[in-house]
């Protein structure tokens, strides 16, 4: 590594860059951690030479020369993510090589692959493959989101295959390819949040794809959903597509779901910033104008009716409203909960079920 760059000859250059290619495919593990600067660090302690500046070859050659440090890359390091004998060198590789300046198409098309494997190599890679494959696709402002629906068209190619001859042979194989889309999600959801404008926008063309590959993973897709609205407008439209493609009685138990996940005020940035009467007016349009009773009703009876300084005339009125519902099941509920203040308008800190009721939840009865 201190030679790259600083032979005297061509032939001295090919030599050098010859044992670093056998060095990427060596069988012993420590000899392939050289070659990832950030793998050392976790190692040893990091030193610094008496001038100040990093003793690190790598990080030597990255402030040197751009272009060697980018050619080490995808001539070295890129080609430890095919290591012949070794899965940990592979995972070192996928979990610490330098996906800035490798060649991201490659790479990308390698961590397709490695996500639609659901073999020994498969379970242990994919989930730093995608990570990495996330990270490009943020960083860079002209990725087109096809690249992560390409990855979860791969995995549903599997399912036929895979899931319905393991299904339930045991803890090992039963239904691989719907879990590990479960867990793309999982991933997703931790990552959405920091997408542009642009990219969240592109994430909703995700719906239908999710939709008709499996419904009963609505619920998953619309968390994320929700997590990255930014008005009512765009909660409608997400519970308008979950009308339009789920049978009714498996929307509605969707709804009480989702009415108890967005109770959480890290659920929805959009409703986390909204106060007291904003949050009021906005279950006020759910309830009289969209008709979405089940979506607000565990959101209004345990969150907006314990805010301050809220109208509390007009909570009294939802909640008359919502003891004449046509929905037996909302009219139970609001018909046992009693609102949680007192006549002189302070907060009575207790739960507003009158013993009968145990909150909006299919099943829990």
């Amino acid at each position: 590594l201190h030679f790259i760059g600083k032979t005297s000859s061509v032939e001295d250059e090919n030599i050098i860059w010859e044992i670093l290619e056998e060095a990427a495919g060596d069988d012993y593990l420590p000899v392939v951690q050289i070659l990832f600067a950030d793998q050392r660090r976790k190692s040893f302690r990091r030193r610094k030479s008496s001038r100040g500046k990093s003793s690190w070859p790598l990080t030597k050659l990255k402030n040197s020369s751009e272009n060697l440090f980018k050619t080490f890359i995808n001539r070295v390091q890129l080609k430890v993510l095919d290591h012949p004998t070794s899965l940990e060198a592979r995972l070192l590789a996928w979990s610490n090589i330098d996906y800035e300046h490798c060649d991201k198409n490659k790479l990308i098309e390698k961590g397709q692959e490695i996500c639609a494997q659901f073999d020994k190599d498969g379970n242990t890679l994919w989930e730093k493959a995608f990570e990495k494959i996330l990270s490009i696709y943020k960083q860079e402002k002209t990725s087109s989101f096809d690249i992560i629906i390409d990855i979860i068209k791969k995995m549903m190619l599997s399912r036929e295959q895979i899931d319905v001859n393991e299904n339930g042979n045991d803890s090992q194989h039963d239904l691989p390819v719907y879990h590990r889309i479960q867990d793309v999600f999982k991933n997703l959801n931790s990552h959405v949040t920091t997408f542009d404008k642009e990219k969240k926008i592109a994430f909703r063309s995700i719906t239908p794809i999710i939709l008709q590959f499996d419904k009963t993973l609505a619920y998953d897709l619309s968390i994320i959903l929700i997590g990255i609205a930014e008005s009512k407008e765009d909660l409608e439209d997400i519970l308008k597509n979950l009308e339009e493609n789920l049978p009714k009685d498996y929307f509605e138990r969707i709804l009480t779901e989702l009415s108890t996940f967005i109770v959480n005020s890290q659920s929805c940035c959009f409703i986390k910033e909204l106060n007291g009467n904003e949050k009021l007016e906005l279950a006020q349009w759910f309830i009289k104008e969209k008709k979405r009773i089940l979506f607000v009703f565990n959101f209004l009876v345990k969150q907006v009716f314990y805010e301050l300084n809220i109208d509390r005339e007009e909570c009294k009125n939802l909640l008359r409203h919502m003891r004449q519902s046509d929905n037996l099941f909302i009219r139970r509920e609001a018909m046992n909960y009693t609102v949680p203040w007192t006549e002189d308008g302070s907060l009575t800190g207790r739960h507003g079920y009158s013993g009968r009721g145990r909150g909006l939840y299919y099943g829990g009865y």
